[in-house]
């Protein structure tokens, strides 16, 4: 038999999680049909070039029951349908095409030649890897049969718990608990496993971040191994500087970050030279201290990013580098990556420098103090107000011209829940774009964009950020709505970042304005982290990165190892050369991991949001419809708070939906709910288990 047929037939024979080459090797060994361990390789990379098979990020192998499926991650939506990340880019899975594949798990899709009207559409053929090993969820008990269910939306299906045959753990009713999956659900049976931990009653304190934080399988602490070599490190100035590390500790500087921020990766200094300003954005030299493969690299690189939560952040490096030898204090020594650029008066950068140096800030304000004296005076200092007026100046260039060649700016508002010290929401505060905000934007933006270039003039190894061009499906659902609101531009089919900013500047002010912006960005596809030069089309730049904020961000500690490894000729040399290597599946496992974060860090604050709105059922609000179904509406408050008014609950009249004009109108009286309306609602039920809002038409 051919090689390739019996590498085959060991594959199909073997395990369903995949096996190695050297498990190839040895079971083709045992079947006396021994092949040298080279030939085995050649033969596997031979089929993973057909599409025969396909290597997953553990190495294994695994058979594909078709040739040329599309392989990729999975990513369950709340509502039940699913796309799945792949190559070809994302494809659209609906909810009874899934073939019992669950989030974040690894998939063999096959693609559909017509297309469906969230984008191109496919059926999952086959699960590759399982992501999901354990379920968090609410525990109810029927005799004998206890059931978990899942308080992630996104996990399709209860767990079910043969409690005779696992008395182990026997939670009590409504107990929130972590129950690790046995049995994987199919077509005729549901999931099965067994209660592992009680995390105890659903309203109990803590127990709503503790489970948000299990869903999404976040660390919460660090291995004594990682937190022992933390505590070896050593600051090293002195060392460094007699290394030749240019010293600039004299040079003016400041940071400008929120107020209750613990961690400072980035300071500004700025200088007229010459009649040009000349512009520095100093970032903490992390890579300095986390070298590739070491005990706390590993760690950060399986965190990938810090998340914060509402109640507490989650860091991707131990406190002692995070907070103490990397984080840019006030009066202190620090190692940074320097990007100096000398700007003209139109704030077009005319040249830079790169290169390792030695700061020591001199200021450390946040946002609120700086647009404080921004609008009303009253610096600190001369200093000061020199910096931050010259700041303000060149921030608005940037700004004109990241605008001129297409860049987009969303006003959104961001909603953070402040809690009392055990954890009770207190009230809801509201933080919009500011112009200091926006001043640190645009230095961070220009640093990132000049590092981008100069690694692609370099011809090196690099990570980019992008952002592909909208998806013309999602953008068609856009259209629906504009019209709807009667916008001069209605046709946003291959629209250019130009339209979009039209579309912006005219919703400014307008009611639907916080609607608009929403749904633009939802027609956005997502920005990721490839190891290949792309478009941001967000930004509108042909070449993009993100260097400025390595304590918090794997991607950006990728980019300074490879960034110094060119300024000093050394990427064909260790540990560079191995770490350039591993670029491909590095951007997706960063990509995967901050949206994950950031689904976590949302639904922190949706736990919270809940929890305060339970202390007001029965009294009305004012909010504006975000989503039209044919079950109801969703409605979000001025606070961010949303829920459904379900259609069970509208009984004046017999309400269709419109699909069409995302609509639901009466057949009797004809009154109509749609997109972007506001309304008044009463609050008539909350459940926390669920995270649920529910209201009633006031």
């Amino acid at each position: 038999m051919r090689p390739d047929k019996l590498v085959m037939k060991v594959l199909r024979g073997g395990p369903a999680r995949g096996m190695d080459a050297d498990d190839v090797a040895a079971a083709l060994e045992r079947q006396g049909q021994g092949i040298a361990d080279a030939k085995v390789k050649a033969v596997l990379q031979q089929l993973t070039s057909s599409g025969s098979i396909v290597q997953t990020h553990e190495g294994r192998y695994v058979a594909l029951k078709e040739r040329n499926l599309a392989v990729g991650r999975l990513s369950m939506n709340r509502k039940g349908f699913a796309f799945v990340s792949t190559p070809a880019g994302d494809i659209y899975v609906g909810r009874r095409d899934t073939g019992g594949a669950m989030h974040g798990d690894t998939v063999a899709v096959r693609i559909e030649q017509k297309s469906h009207r969230m984008g191109r559409s496919g059926e999952v053929m086959q699960v590759l890897e399982r992501s999901l090993t354990h379920v968090v969820g609410r525990f109810e008990r029927h005799g004998a049969l206890g059931i978990v269910v899942p308080s992630d939306s996104r996990i399709l299906g209860d767990l079910f718990v043969d409690l005779k045959a696992h008395p182990e753990l026997l939670p009590q009713h409504n107990e929130m608990v972590v129950a690790r999956i046995t049995r994987y659900a199919t077509h005729r049976d549901p999931m099965q496993g067994v209660v592992e931990e009680i995390l105890g009653p659903v309203d109990a304190p803590g127990v709503d971040i503790e489970v948000v934080i299990r869903e999404h399988g976040l660390h919460t602490e660090f291995p004594p191994e990682v937190e022992q070599a933390a505590k070896a490190l050593e600051q090293g100035v002195e060392s460094e500087l007699s290394a030749g590390r240019t010293d600039l500790r004299d040079l003016f500087t400041v940071t400008i970050d929120p107020t209750d921020a613990k961690d400072f990766d980035d300071a500004i200094s700025l200088e007229r030279v010459d009649g040009r300003v000349r512009m520095w954005v100093h970032i903490a030299d992390v890579s300095h201290y986390v070298p590739w493969g070491g005990a706390i690299d590993s760690e950060a690189l399986q965190r990938a990013t810090s998340v914060y939560l509402v109640d507490r952040v989650l860091p991707m490096l131990p406190e002692k580098l995070s907070n103490e030898i990397c984080s840019l204090n006030p009066g202190v020594e620090r190692l940074c990556f320097t990007v100096e650029m000398d700007l003209d008066n139109h704030a077009n950068v005319e040249s830079y420098r790169l290169y390792p140096s030695v700061i020591r800030s001199d200021r450390r304000f946040d946002y609120g103090q700086v647009q404080a004296w921004l609008d009303e005076g009253g610096y600190p200092d001369e200093e000061s107000e020199r910096l931050l007026s010259e700041f303000r100046r060149v921030a608005e260039k940037l700004s004109e011209r990241r605008t001129a060649r297409g860049g987009l700016d969303f006003d959104t508002v961001e909603a953070k829940v402040r809690l009392a010290e055990d954890g009770t929401p207190i009230e809801v505060v509201l933080r919009r774009r500011t112009v200091a905000t926006n001043m640190i934007e645009e230095a961070m933006i220009l640093a990132n964009e000049v590092v981008a270039r100069h690694m692609v003039g370099a011809q090196a190894p690099m990570v980019f950020r992008i952002h592909e061009d909208p998806d013309p499906d999602a953008l068609a659902q856009v259209a629906v709505v504009l019209k709807e609101f009667d916008y001069p531009i209605k046709d946003v089919h291959g629209a250019s970042p130009q339209t979009f900013q039209r579309i912006i500047a005219f919703a400014k002010g307008r009611p639907e304005e916080l609607l608009i912006n929403s749904l633009m960005l939802r027609a956005l596809e997502r920005a990721r982290y490839v190891d290949y030069l792309a478009p941001h089309f967000g930004l509108a730049s042909e070449a993009y990165t993100h260097f400025t904020s390595p304590i918090r961000r794997y991607p950006d500690l990728i980019v300074h190892r490879l960034l110094k490894a060119q300024l000093t000729a050394t990427l064909d040399r260790e540990p560079t050369a191995s770490m350039a290597t591993e670029l491909e599946w590095l951007t997706e496992h960063c990509s995967i991991m901050e949206r994950e974060a950031e689904s976590a860090e949302d639904q922190s604050t949706k736990v919270k949001l809940v929890q305060l709105m339970a202390d007001h059922i029965g009294e009305t609000f004012e909010g504006i419809i975000t989503g039209v179904a044919s079950f109801g509406m969703f409605v979000q408050l001025d606070n961010t708070a949303e829920g459904l008014v379900h259609v069970q609950t509208m009984s004046d009249d017999y309400y269709r939906y419109d699909a069409e004009r995302f609509m639901l109108w009466g057949e009797n009286k004809g009154a109509t709910y749609r997109l972007g309306q506001r309304i008044g609602v009463r609050l008539i039920d909350v459940s926390l288990a669920d995270r649920r809002i529910d209201f009633e038409i006031a």
